[in-house]
Formats: C-alpha cells, structure tokens, sequence
C-alpha cells in the first residue's frame, strides 16, 4: 500500500503549522491525526480508523455546536481539507458560518394537566420532554385546551387532515408518532410500513404551529419512533439549537416535546378515553380530533444564546464545467457532554457520525488523487446541526455557494456500518431516484445487489441533511451497508444493528472499537466514490423517478440551469 506521511506529524499530536495556511477558527493547536499515520490515496480501513478515532476521541468531547469540541472538529476537517489540497469551498474561506440560538430548558419544569378535575404531574425527562423555539427566556401556557389530533397530518393529496373541523388556536395538541398505515399495518395508507415525511416529528410540529397551537406532545411508542425513550431523554435533554427566527421565518410552537408511553395512558385513562381505541380510530379516513376534558399549564423557563456553529466546505473545481457540481456530505456534530450524569458522560459519536465524516474524507483523498480529474466540481460539505434537525444542511440549501439547480447529485455518509462486507447494499428510500442506477452497476461489480432498509417505518430518509436537497430538488443518494454478512448472514447482521441501536446510538457507548471489521466500510466508501466518479465525469443530469413528489421542483431546477 502507497503511503505518504507529513513530517510535523512526526513528533506531535498537534499541529500549528503544517497545512498551508493556518485554520480559520482561532486556536493555536490542532488535533490533526495520530502521529505515526500517514494518509494513502486509496481508500482504506487504516485511514478511516485514523480520522474516526480522531473525531470521536474524548479530547473533542463530543462534538457539540458551539463547544470547544466544535472548534477542534472544524480545524481537523479544514486541516484534512488543506493536507488534501483542496480549495475553500465558501469563497475564499472553508468555513460557512450557520446562525444558531442555543436553548436549554430547565429541567425542573413540569406539565400541569388538570383532568375532569384530578390533577395531574408531568414531570421532565421520565414523563415528558420539552422545549421551546419561541426565542423567549420565559414562557408561560395557562389551561391550554388539551385535543388528541391523531396524526397530525394534513395531506391534502392524501385526502386526510386530522385537523379538519376544529380549531386549534391556542390549545395543546397531542399526536402519534409515524404514519397511519404504520400501526395499522395497512398498505394503502400513505405508503403503509414506510414512513413518509408527514410521520416524522419535524413535520407535526411545524404543521402543529401552522395550525395555531400552543404546545404540541407526539406519544412515544418505541416501534412508531423507531427507537426507545431513553434516545428521547438524551437528544431533548441539554442545550437545543435552532436557527434564529431572523433566518428561519416559518411558525414555531412555544413549546413542543414528547409524552412518554406510560404518561400518555395516564393522560388520557384520567380524560375517560381509551388511548387503544383512539389509536385504531385514528387509523381511519375522516377521523376526527377528540378533545379531551382538561387543561394544560406550564411554565418554561429557558437558558438564551444567540451564538453561531459552522458547515465546512472543501472545493474541488472541475477541470471543464467547474460551475457544475457533486456534493458529498457528512454531518459532523454530535451530543457533547452531559454533566450530571453518573458514568461516561461523553457522547462521543463514534458510528453517528464521526463515520460519515472519514468516509467522505476518504472518498476526497480519492478524487484529488485520480486522474484524469473530473469534469465538474466536487464540493466535499461537512455539515453541523444535523442532531438538532438537520440545521446545518438546512442553512446550506438557503444560501448555497453553488447554485442547487446546477448541483448534479448530492450523496450523503451517515452512520457507516462495521459489520464486515455484505452481500447487499441498502439504500435508505429506495426507489426515488435515477443515483440507485449508476449505484447498482457499481454495486454489482463488488458482487452486490441494492436493497431497501429492514425498518422503512423508521423513516431514515427524513433523518439526515440530504433530505434538505431533496425538498429542494437536488437527486439525494443515502446508502450504506449491507443486511447479508458475506460471512455471517442476515441474522448477524440484524442482530448487530439492534444490539447498536439499543446500547450505542445517541449513549456515550457510541465509541471508536480497534475490533471493527471495516472491508465493508472500504467497500461502501468505493462504492459511493464511484457514483460521484460517474456524475463528475459526464454531463449527466440524474433526476429522480417518475412519480417521486421531488420530480416537480427538480424540473423547476432544469428550466433554471436551461435558462441563457
């Protein structure tokens, strides 16, 4: 194997003065790599352990927005970036700066429900989870009108609307997690098992505020979620970031947050109703909001910064369409610390997504190494925000450095699997776009075929930043891994992701392991250089398949790229 090793890695950990120039955010020192490694062009499983155990060591305490763990994130990738030789991708510097207030709520409020006159107590973090996006230190709800809405949804070419009929201004709405054909295991629901967009919690809560509610509480349930309350009590629990009104102008509720499944039944057993019963009732067409005989009051007070987090951008221009674009993506932020707690207190995202990270890091090693160079740009974007609901791409996609209607694809790197090679890939929401062609031929030449995601009732495809691009057009490529160990099979391979999703994700077990089988991860980051290879190489325009609700605002995109 070709190896190349830097000099002033030789003796340090740090680096002051190695890249080209020196890293825009201000420190003296940079974590950059181990200092015995030395990068190769080719993509391999050294070279991806040497920047996941970097990103996910303790000293960048978890990588959270805002945090000295920011600072020494985005230096390492700016420094990766300049050691690759690549350009700021934001003008003339590598960072985009990405508007953030940082909120966290006391996590001694409580939920005051007054039912058919019993008084009941919510209290934070093992009844219920809130917050606020209202940008207001104080916030305060008084005998709020409780309504369970079911879903939430208001689809109208779904000819459903759970608000039909009632209005909900003012007045706290409780909801289901996930879609309709979900829990009633019936097909012709919105897409059945698979979730859609109108199931995930980011849209019920900006369609409860376009609706006028004070306060809106989704009901966990551990299947419609696609994950247990306790990754609810880790992701609500500490500091929040949002992007200031200023930027972000849409309706936002005073206070949004989770009941649990326990607290729910309570709720509604004291209202008299039959959670089950409303449940099923909810499954079908025409339902009708049910409001309960009580009240809601609370108090949130709530911890203010105005502060900013940043994307970084790396440019490689093409050699004859440069202002024709791929883009790779990764999110590079995670949860932080949580002081208080007893044990590790150190979310470290080794998988989610210190992974991401070095595969796309990989796949730029590949792309300044190749030759012949490719025809278009390839922008390398590591994003922020995205545990905080997909912030960092979002600002991305509002003010793009390269018009989104002459950007070709984006692909996105989260979470790599290290299971070891697969005779599979997934791709999370197949069946969207004309990327899963050019993937299957490049799969198949590693001897694999693509498949869809176990758990399309989880609705992976809404959980990370290339869904922004989608919304706005862009032919969006998410896969990764496999189901079928080559060695092991199916149940190893089920086995392992439960074990991770139950023990790792969003804990602080989520750590760098040395055990990793990572010739699945070289295979994956091959495979998706390859897809890049193709687009960057040619003058095609993947757009997605007929029938996708992403077509529309892709031909808008054609009509503006075809414009003189």
């Amino acid at each position: 194997m070709n190896r190349y090793a830097f000099p002033c890695l030789a003796t340090s950990l740090m680096l002051a003065a190695c890249s080209p120039t020196a890293p825009e955010h201000g420190a003296a020192e940079v974590v950059v790599a181990p200092a015995s490694h030395g990068f190769g062009p080719e993509v391999s499983a050294e070279d991806f352990s040497a920047h996941v155990r970097t990103l996910a060591s303790d000293a960048f305490a978890g990588r959270a927005p805002g945090s000295a763990g920011e600072q020494l994130t985005v230096q390492y990738i700016q420094a990766q970036f300049e050691r690759l030789g690549l350009k700021p991708g934001n003008g003339d510097r590598y960072l985009q700066t990405v508007p953030m207030v940082e909120s966290e709520v006391d996590p001694a409020a409580h939920l005051a429900v007054q039912v058919k006159g019993e008084a009941l107590d919510f209290a934070f973090a093992s009844d219920m989870v809130i917050g606020s996006r209202a940008e207001q230190a104080a916030v305060a709800i008084e005998n709020s009108s409780v309504v369970f809405v079911g879903y939430g949804v208001n689809a109208p070419e779904q000819g459903w609307n759970d608000y039909a009929g009632i209005d909900v201004n003012g007045k706290t709405v409780v909801m289901l997690v996930n879609d309709p054909g979900f829990h009633a295991g019936d097909e012709s629901l919105f897409e059945g098992k698979r979730m859609t967009y109108y199931g995930r919690w980011t849209y019920k809560f900006d369609e409860a505020a376009r609706q006028g509610a004070s306060a809106a509480l989704i009901i966990h349930d551990d299947a419609g979620a696609g994950y247990g309350w306790g990754v609810v009590q880790n992701s609500w629990s500490g500091p929040q970031f949002d992007l200031p009104r200023t930027v972000d102008s849409d309706p936002r509720l005073p206070a949004q947050g989770w009941l649990s499944g326990d607290a729910a039944n309570r709720l509604f057993t004291a209202a008299g109703l039959d959670l089950d019963a409303l449940r099923r009732a909810a499954n079908q067409r025409g339902f009708k909001a049910v409001p309960l005989d009580a009240t809601l009051t609370t108090t949130l007070a709530t911890r203010l910064n105005q502060t900013q987090s940043h994307n970084v951008l790396g440019l490689l221009p093409g050699s004859s369409r440069p202002d024709e674009a791929v883009i790779y993506m990764a999110h590079w932020d995670h949860l932080g610390t949580h002081a208080g707690e007893a044990g590790d207190t150190i979310y470290n995202g080794a998988i989610d997504n210190a992974s991401g990270v070095a595969g796309m890091l990989e796949i730029a090693e590949a792309f300044v190494t190749q030759s012949p160079a490719p025809e278009r740009s390839v922008l390398f974007v590591a994003v922020t925000l995205e545990e905080s609901g997909l912030l960092g791409s979002r600002y991305y996609t509002m003010q793009p450095v390269l018009p989104l209607a002459k950007t070709a694809a984006v692909i996105n790197l989260d979470a790599m699997p290290v299971l070891g090679p697969t005779r599979d890939m997934v791709v999370i929401g197949k069946g969207n776009s004309e990327l899963e062609d050019i993937l299957a031929d490049i799969a198949g030449k590693q001897g694999r075929t693509l498949v869809a995601e176990d758990a399309p009732e989880k609705g992976y495809y809404f959980r990370s930043d290339h869904f922004n691009f989608a919304k706005a057009g862009v032919p969006a490529l998410y896969a990764k891994g496999g189901t079928d160990n080559l060695e092991h099979g199916k149940e190893y391979v089920a086995k392992a992701t439960q074990d991770y999703l139950l023990n790792r994700y969003h804990q602080p077990a989520d750590q760098f392991d040395p055990n990793w089988d990572l010739r699945g991860v070289v295979q994956d980051i091959n495979a998706l250089y390859g897809v890049g290879w193709v687009i960057a190489g040619s003058g095609q325009w993947p757009n997605w398949y007929q029938g996708n609700a992403f077509r529309a605002t892709r031909a808008l995109s054609d009509n503006e790229r075809a414009a003189p």
